[in-house]
């Protein structure tokens, strides 16, 4: 008798979890924006936060330096200090794009360490290594800004070489996964357009002579990536993996 209980206790667990989370979605359903905004947890409201703080200051930037253009110029001319050749607020705006690269790396730097700390799956931990040191190298954008030259150069280089072992790492780790299987195979693939548009930039192409055009395709993917793996821990979809 005892075990035909254990055995329908184990049949039911999922169940009762399946219950609980659709009635958490009924709930949401019936929520206004604003509840639903309230309602999150800190580090997931600042996982959507971050990234937008990077995309409304390089538009407010580019907005006080007219003579910006995007095949001509790479994004890290925003935050030249002393260039005089895109417009009379060149300060206020280099001031504007470095500044908010560092507030984006640190907001997000203590998103992706409260992930890791949630996270109990071990390849998937591993696979946020790279995109933490990759914010550790988008704060050094913003405080060796072009001004500084090599130093400047060579974090800028790190940045855009290790989140894409992130998505890589996660990618294949939640193959194992079949409810993740989509945005696994997502995760390969999309660094490989960063890959496409660096190559075309370095081996030369008709479209643009800067480096803005691949930077800012780079930098939506993996603004994209880190949003839709936020949004997959807000839903409840990697339940196993990062705890809620």
């Amino acid at each position: 008798m005892s075990i035909g209980i254990s055995r329908c206790q184990r049949l039911s667990t999922p169940l009762l979890g399946s219950n609980t989370f659709l009635r958490t979605e009924e709930l949401r359903s019936h929520m206004s924006l604003s509840e639903r905004w309230a309602g999150m947890p800190r580090e997931t409201r600042i996982g959507f936060l971050g990234p937008a703080i990077a995309l409304i200051t390089i538009s407010l930037a580019i907005l006080l330096s007219p003579g910006f253009t995007w095949p001509g110029n790479a994004l890290s001319d925003l935050g030249h200090y002393t260039r005089t050749d895109l417009g009379p607020y060149k300060l206020l705006g280099a001031i504007v794009f470095n500044g908010g690269l560092i507030l984006t790396g640190l907001t997000m730097l203590y998103f992706v360490f409260s992930t890791m700390k949630k996270t109990t799956d071990m390849p998937t931990k591993i696979g946020l290594v790279p995109i933490f040191i990759s914010l550790l190298f988008l704060i050094g954008i913003g405080v060796f800004s072009e001004n500084f030259g090599d130093i400047h150069f060579i974090v800028s280089v790190g940045f855009f070489l290790t989140f894409p072992f992130s998505m890589w790492i996660v990618g294949i780790s939640w193959l194992r996964f079949p409810r993740l299987r989509l945005f696994a195979i997502i995760s390969l693939l999309l660094p490989f357009i960063s890959v496409q548009v660096w190559w075309m930039h370095f081996v030369g192409n008709p479209y643009w002579t800067g480096a803005a055009i691949p930077e800012i395709i780079t930098a939506m993917s993996a603004i994209l990536w880190v949003w839709a793996f936020n949004y997959l821990h807000y839903r409840g979809a990697l339940e196993g993996i990062v705890s809620q």
